[in-house]
């Protein structure tokens, strides 16, 4: 494949992305010596229900034992790789042992730590069965049934990884006393979920604010992480034909979903000033104003964003509401970098591959950034990095690792690298694309020939492993 392909990506059109929204509900209760109470049960019963109203492939686990739960993780965490939202609701014990916070299924030992490391799942693998969804990962621990025995450790805080966001109601064991059932914490979310056509962080707001005035205050919640900054409706949005619309942008959400926005930003939330930012830097928008855009990525830049940054170079770059500037564009995208944002990453492969923002051409340094953006799971940046491999241009890689890059790119949603294998499957070498193939055939989505000719089967598995749903694998 030619290097100068990786640049056609600028003109294509993305291809229209599976809209999935997949959930996972736990409720744990069955603990062996324990009372059995109805709490966990009937707080997943309220969740699933929520959820499956507005539109989400829901896997339930009730009272599930060690294989189980482990098995429907995995399974789920498969399933979220298509998925632009995935959520995981669990109401059960967790303890802590070794510094780590575990989920207690049912049967599992509390001791010795051995028997639990072995049957408890850590949370951390909860954390990972969401972490490749598209958009939005989310994750809400519900403490009141997570009260740990006094001999064991307090539970440490969970540590997500950037854009997955973990919710929990307030301190371990702590519950309301209303004998509710599905508790006051359970409802008021299942509520706030079923809301139609609320951006989520405004939902997240107005569950926070619900909760503490139907609990009379007594009941709080804590969060760790961030949401990816990418407007996202619970409720799936449908157009007037009832297929999926595009993937909204901010300067989709109405005067007073903006202003809803604009609140929480005077707040200082982060994610609601990249928001605002994002609907006044539209130039189609009537509300653009690129000045007050800059102003608010300012504010986010100073509580440490890697995406403000981002975000802010991108402006400095062109010249919208600021001065232009390449040199400070560029040490926002390096600074950006440095914090890990894949998509910065990504741009810096651009700029150092074609001499832009007045830097010399330098393909080896170009080919670290991708490598650095494809490491981060970015779509773009990995098929960038496969295209470089296809070309010769990496050494000690071969057919087998574009390969794995590609259909890593296809998992995550990189609808421009789909329509490209496509419309021009021969852009990629025969080594290449016959990787391909076994990569799709190691994972159920193709049973024909690996030939390296990519005809109706292989585009039918390509177009699965995308995450357009396809039954059956593929000949």
């Amino acid at each position: 494949m030619r290097l100068t392909a990786i640049l056609l990506m600028l003109t294509l059109p993305l291809a229209a992305a599976a809209q999935d929204r997949v959930a996972m509900v736990i409720g744990m209760a069955a603990y062996e010596g324990a009372a059995v109470p109805d709490g966990p049960r009937e707080d997943a019963a309220a969740l699933t229900a929520a959820l499956e109203g507005q539109g989400f492939d829901v896997t339930t686990l009730i009272d599930a034992e060690s294989e189980a739960l482990k098995k429907a993780l995995s399974d789920f965490a498969f399933q979220a790789e298509t998925a632009d939202i995935a959520v995981i609701y669990y109401a059960g014990r967790r303890i802590a042992s070794g510094g780590e916070s575990f989920l207690l299924p049912i049967g599992a030992p509390m001791a010795p730590a051995s028997a639990l490391r072995g049957e408890g799942v850590a949370l951390p693998a909860l954390l990972r069965a969401v972490g490749k969804a598209r958009q939005i990962r989310l994750v809400v621990l519900d403490n009141c049934h997570a009260a740990p025995l006094q001999s064991t450790s307090s539970l440490p805080p969970p540590e997500p990884r950037q854009g997955t966001l973990v919710i929990t109601s307030g301190e371990v064991g702590y519950c309301d006393d209303s004998g509710q059932s599905p508790s006051i914490f359970a409802a008021t979310l299942a509520d706030a979920l079923s809301e139609p056509e609320v951006e989520i962080g405004t939902m997240l707001d107005r569950f926070r604010a619900d909760l503490r005035s139907q609990s009379g205050g007594k009941l709080s919640v804590r969060r760790f992480g961030r949401l990816n900054p990418i407007p996202t409706f619970i409720g799936r949005s449908e157009r007037a034909d009832g297929s999926n619309g595009p993937r909204p942008a901010w300067s989709s959400l109405s005067d007073d979903q903006a202003a809803d926005l604009a609140s929480l930003a005077q707040r200082g939330d982060t994610r609601s000033q990249l928001g605002l930012a994002g609907i006044l830097s539209d130039k189609d928008d009537r509300r653009y104003d690129p000045q007050t855009a800059a102003e608010l990525l300012q504010q986010a830049v100073a509580t440490g964003s890697p995406e403000a940054r981002f975000q802010l170079a991108q402006l400095y770059e062109q010249g919208l509401g600021v001065a232009q500037d390449q040199r400070r564009a560029l040490q926002l995208y390096q600074a950006a970098a440095e914090r890990g944002h894949a998509a910065a990453l990504n741009d810096l492969g651009f700029i150092h591959l074609q001499g832009a923002l007045g830097q010399q051409a330098n393909s080896e340094l170009a080919l670290d950034y991708f490598r650095r953006a494809a490491d981060r799971r970015h779509p773009a940046a990995m098929f960038n990095f496969a295209a470089m491999i296809d070309d010769g241009k990496v050494s000690g890689r071969g057919a087998a690792d574009a390969a794995l890059y590609l259909y890593r790119a296809l998992r995550a949603g990189d609808g421009t690298l789909l329509g490209l294998m496509q419309e021009e499957p021969n852009l990629f070498d025969s080594d290449t694309r016959k990787a391909l193939q076994r990569k799709l055939s190691d994972f159920g989505f193709y049973e024909g020939a690996i030939d390296g000719l990519y005809g109706a089967g292989t585009q039918a598995a390509i177009r699965a492993a995308f995450g357009l749903a396809l039954e059956g694998p593929q000949k």
